[in-house]
């Protein structure tokens, strides 16, 4: 008996060991989910542990924070310098700021301050499904404002004779949709207590179910989200583009004109402005709807091979990028707008607000026997926040629709 005592206290204090190395292994986890550690590799052990870069994620929400913030703060100055022009486009522009202006500062900005808190949740079960309702709200109404702008433009070009709905009208129906397509965010999160961080998480409540629960709410906000509005861009802009194109075709058959004696003619300057209008609008397309894609796409394919293929494909690094520029877009909206339709000649010279003297011409020609005279007319009004030469198809306005 006294010589089994040692050999008894030595398995006893081996054992103890191997369970604070088991313990150490499994707690050292991202500030995400619990993994395990083998050989100096970090793998998750299932998908709701999957890790990213937390620093490089922080530098991508520093990045779209600030450029979303200032690029939204000089569209409202734009607005306010403008504020007496209340046409269409400026109202819908200013829906589109109001949306990402909620994504910056309600999704963004608290999901950075809950990075630096390592993801604890302290504000209790109904805030979290309240969070991360206004967080799919704010980001799907930014998607839905783009749709929105893009179906006036369509009707505006396609169907310039017909009445247009009210621009409250569409844009209550794209927040409203943005609204109710966010709400089984209510269902889908709960907090939940880590024994091992020892804190409460805000999280998914797909942990513990078959993956099929996840894949089908990932291919809903999918759809919902993305899926579902590129679409609508694509085919709405590709008609407007088409139309402009038939446009510029028709004023070149129609160049040559009959002048009859003691006639007085009117003659519009559109046709010369066609072949701009339809390069600015092929270019603020491909713009639009890359940025679009480029801020979108890739997220949503991380997130399908995470729900339908091997989670252990994605790095940290890429995985800690794609979360981070998830909203970019809203940060590269309203740069893409006032890219192409600002005044640089006035942003040159450091002033805010665009210039108030813009001419618009209409050329009566006299033609007589012997000789043609013309004459211009010229008014002055002050230019809208989105060039009308971009839009319109069959005259020079100082406003558009």
């Amino acid at each position: 008996m006294a010589t089994t005592t040692p050999v008894d206290l030595h398995i006893t204090d081996t054992l103890a060991s191997l369970g604070n190395t088991i313990y150490h292994m499994m707690s050292t986890s991202s500030p995400t989910n619990t993994t395990i550690s083998t050989n100096n590799l970090t793998i998750p052990d299932s998908v709701h542990d999957m890790e990213y870069d937390v620093m490089i994620r922080l530098v991508c929400l520093y990045i779209v924070i600030i450029l979303g913030a200032i690029g939204g703060l000089l569209v409202c100055l734009w607005m306010w310098y403008n504020r007496k022009h209340r046409s269409r486009v400026n109202a819908l522009i200013l829906n589109l700021c109001a949306a990402d202006m909620l994504v910056i500062f309600v999704a963004c900005l608290p999901q950075l301050v809950w990075e630096h808190m390592e993801r604890e949740w302290l504000a209790g079960g109904f805030l979290c499904k309240t969070y991360k309702f206004c967080m799919s709200f704010s980001m799907f109404a930014s998607a839905n404002m783009l749709v929105v702008i893009a179906i006036d433009r369509h009707q505006a070009i396609r169907s310039p004779l017909r009445e247009p709905a009210p621009v409250w009208m569409m844009c209550l129906v794209g927040w409203g949709f943005a609204a109710l397509t966010s709400v089984p965010l209510f269902f889908v999160f709960h907090i939940r207590y880590d024994p091992i961080k020892e804190m409460y998480k805000c999280e998914n409540t797909f942990r513990g179910k078959p993956m099929i629960h996840r894949q089908a709410f990932l291919t809903y906000a999918a759809i919902v989200s993305f899926l579902l509005p590129l679409i609508i861009l694509v085919i709405s802009y590709i008609r407007i583009f088409l139309k402009i194109a038939q446009k510029a075709a028709e004023s070149k058959n129609s160049k040559r004109q009959s002048f009859k004696p003691g006639k007085i003619h009117l003659t519009s300057t559109a046709n010369t402005s066609l072949p701009k209008a339809k390069i600015k609008t092929l270019k603020m397309t491909v713009v639009i709807v890359a940025a679009y894609v480029i801020c979108g796409l890739p997220y949503f394919v991380a997130e399908m091979i995470m729900s339908y293929d091997d989670y252990h494909k994605l790095s940290q690094a890429l995985y800690g990028i794609l979360g981070g520029i998830a909203a970019a877009n809203s940060a590269a909206n309203p740069f893409v707008f006032l890219l192409f339709n600002a005044n640089w000649q006035c942003v040159r010279g450091l002033k805010l607000c665009p210039s108030q003297n813009n001419t618009a011409k209409r050329s009566f020609v006299y033609s007589s026997a012997s000789t043609r005279s013309e004459y211009s007319t010229v008014y002055v009004r002050s230019p809208p926040i989105v060039s009308s030469d971009t839009y319109e198809l069959t005259t020079v306005r100082g406003t558009s629709r």
